[in-house]
């Protein structure tokens, strides 16, 4: 009976640990995918070990034995623009489908909060998602988490462009995608995988970060780290977060009512992230009031409340009555006031702001934040606003866990998998995090192309990004710039072949770090590719870039640039090139003024008692008078030059 027992107890286990491994693919192989056009084809999975596995799609077929691990791989032939093909994957027991394949482009869309800006938040949206009826094109979104070691699949799924799904793509990424849709005429899928306010390590290989013998501490706190221990304790302390924004007192006693007493409510200025004290380090619930008046020729009628951006969820109130809410820091609030809503005279405005990370507030230009009533606009910053917590998030002293924490994290677990899929190049849109400590960038930028080129086996695998745009408020005399000094280091990367530039330096805005112009970035991006990858070279693409900048005889400097175009244009009434400072031997620039003398140069007057010795243009977070173009639209990138002595002796200009 014991034996019998024994062999029972050995069967039942010999059941449970030896079923088959369940054919799979990776999410990335999944039903409305895009194939890579005229390249082999990588397909893989998982199964039993020692398992023949068979792939076919349209006429190509081939058959593999999975690895000891279970694990698999085949290639097939490349294959031409076209579709929909069905794909099956089949062992001796099982059998998988993948339906509605089409065969076209193929890029990955990477970056932080720029990149991953959602369409729906873009200029122009619903025109943008009006005419997004386009079964060609198709995005498959990397679902965000991190990872300690590189990971073998991700979360995500293709999705086909229509104007119900468009606007949560990448708007960046999707824009993009139609320019080359429209002009090749075929199939393209984006493969986004951004997060926002992410640093450039985090995207970095672990094997690249070996390079940089800084990270060493942080890479060995991260290898013996109990992460998991870690986000378990936050998911307690984010649920608790949650439960108090659910029932905070607020809603509950009727904060919003206008005959609710908010007379000991605290000043805040709007519109601008918080920056007091008790509000700046603080996550959790705010809530904000303040009046406005309407004249009584405007009441009884139906009007809209237009606002900038929250940070981060809002619900908002008119007159005591609720008149909508949003999720998301990068959206612009617009809300329907109800007829009969507005009285005249004294009215009220309550904003309950729910900050669950980082910065909090209401941000953007002051013109965004106003009431239209017909073709009147009645302002809502007028009158003070005020400010009274409700809740507040309680981390008991624990630091949250964060992508930028260590190196690597989301390289492991949202690039390492999709590695193998077969794509055309990468559009890169990055940099914001990284302008703190804008030096390493000259480093970091190119090992981290090289090592993605590397991890893809590609090494000439085309890389195009976009420079920093302009942001925050513009200087009145030339000064130093992080920012400055990370385009400059994006500039430099160029050396790298196959890579491009996107210069939007004429795209940002002073108030918002997330211009909503997202098509004109778009569009300069799809320049490169067509022209440098689709052998258009009818198209203008390259910014101008600095050649060399000489003394001339009368002590005034004579810049070259690369010009593709026919000519330079400067956006000047008087046909004048601003921007440009110059330094001399003290280092202190001052500003010059430019002339363009040639298709490909500018004469800049050198300040008086000065010797030229370095030329900058555009240098600042926001040089807003930059204006020197070539005749294709494109502007001249930000950048600085050392300035080569003239042949013959040179004077200083005379006081």
């Amino acid at each position: 009976m014991k034996q019998r027992r024994t062999i029972l107890v050995m069967l039942c286990l010999m059941l449970v640990t030896g079923v088959t491994a369940k054919l799979k693919l990776p999410a990335v192989i999944t039903d409305h995918m895009v194939i890579q056009a005229g390249e082999a084809v990588n397909v893989w999975g998982w199964a039993d070990k020692g398992q023949k596995v068979t792939v076919t799609i349209d006429n190509h077929r081939t058959t593999v034995r999975t690895a000891k691990d279970g694990t698999w791989l085949a290639v097939l032939p490349a294959m031409n623009y076209g579709g929909p093909y069905t794909m099956t994957v089949t062992t001796g027991k099982e059998s998988l489908t993948v339906s509605d394949i089409l065969v076209g482009e193929v890029w990955v869309a990477s970056g932080q909060s720029n990149m991953e800006f959602r369409l729906c938040s873009a200029d122009n949206a619903e025109e943008a998602a009006l005419s997004a009826h386009n079964s060609g094109i198709r995005v498959f979104t990397v679902e965000r988490t991190m990872a300690k070691t590189p990971q073998a699949d991700v979360v995500g799924s293709w999705t086909v462009s229509t104007p119900e799904t468009v606007g949560d793509f990448t708007a960046v990424g999707y824009l993009f995608a139609r320019e080359l849709a429209k002009r090749l005429n075929c199939a393209v899928g984006i493969i986004n995988t951004s997060w926002g306010g992410t640093d450039i390590e985090t995207w970095m290989s672990p094997k690249a970060i070996e390079s940089f013998p800084k990270y060493n501490p942080l890479v060995e706190e991260m290898r013996t780290a109990d992460l998991d221990a870690q986000a378990k304790r936050w998911q307690v302390l984010k649920a608790k977060f949650d439960k108090a924004v659910r029932e905070e007192c607020g809603e509950r006693d009727g904060w919003y009512r206008t005959d609710f007493d908010k007379s000991d409510w605290q000043r805040l200025e709007v519109p601008g992230l918080w920056t007091i004290d008790t509000l700046a380090k603080m996550d959790g619930v705010v809530w904000t009031t303040t009046q406005f008046d309407v004249p009584e020729e405007l009441t009884g009628k139906e009007a809209t409340l237009y606002m900038g951006m929250i940070d981060d969820d809002d619900v908002t109130w008119v007159n005591g009555q609720r008149i909508g809410e949003t999720k998301g820091f990068t959206v612009k609030r617009t809300y329907t006031i109800p007829a009969g809503v507005l009285k005249a005279g004294k009215n009220e405005l309550t904003v309950k702001i729910i900050d669950d990370h980082g910065g909090g507030g209401c941000y953007g230009p002051r013109y965004l934040y106003f009431i239209r009533v017909g073709s009147q606009r009645i302002p809502i910053l007028k009158h003070p606003w005020k400010y009274r917590i409700s809740a507040v998030k309680d981390l008991e002293g624990f630091v949250p866990d964060n992508p930028n924490k260590y190196p690597s994290r989301l390289y492991n677990a949202m690039v390492a998998p999709i590695c193998r899929y077969g794509i055309k190049g990468v559009i890169w849109y990055q940099g914001e995090n990284n302008a703190n400590r804008a030096q390493e960038y000259y480093r970091l930028f190119p090992a981290m192309i090289n090592d993605w080129r590397e991890q893809w086996k590609r090494p000439e695998m085309p890389f195009y990004w976009v420079q920093l745009a302009n942001f925050m408020k513009p200087v009145d005399t030339p000064a130093e710039s992080s920012w400055a000094t990370l385009r400059d280091a994006q500039n430099a990367t160029l050396s790298l072949p196959h890579t491009g530039q996107a210069v939007i330096i004429d795209v940002g805005e002073a108030d918002d770090v997330h211009p909503k112009d997202k098509q004109t970035v778009a569009n300069r991006l799809s320049l490169m590719a067509l022209n440098h990858e689709y052998g258009m070279h009818d198209v203008y693409c390259d910014s101008p870039q600095p050649v060399r900048a000489e003394r001339t005889a009368d002590g005034n400097i004579l810049l070259t640039l690369r010009n593709e175009a026919e000519t330079l244009v400067c956006h000047d009434r008087y046909g004048y090139a601003c921007g440009f400072a110059v330094a001399g031997a003290d280092g202190v620039y001052r500003w010059a003024k430019g002339e363009v003398v040639a298709p490909n140069q500018v004469r800049l007057t050198t300040p008086k008692g000065v010797v030229p010795m370095m030329v900058r243009y555009a240098w600042g977070d926001n040089p807003d008078d930059a204006n020197l173009y070539n005749s294709a639209g494109l502007p001249t990138t930000p950048f600085q030059i050392k300035v080569e002595p003239a042949k013959v002796k040179v004077e200083p200009a005379k006081p």
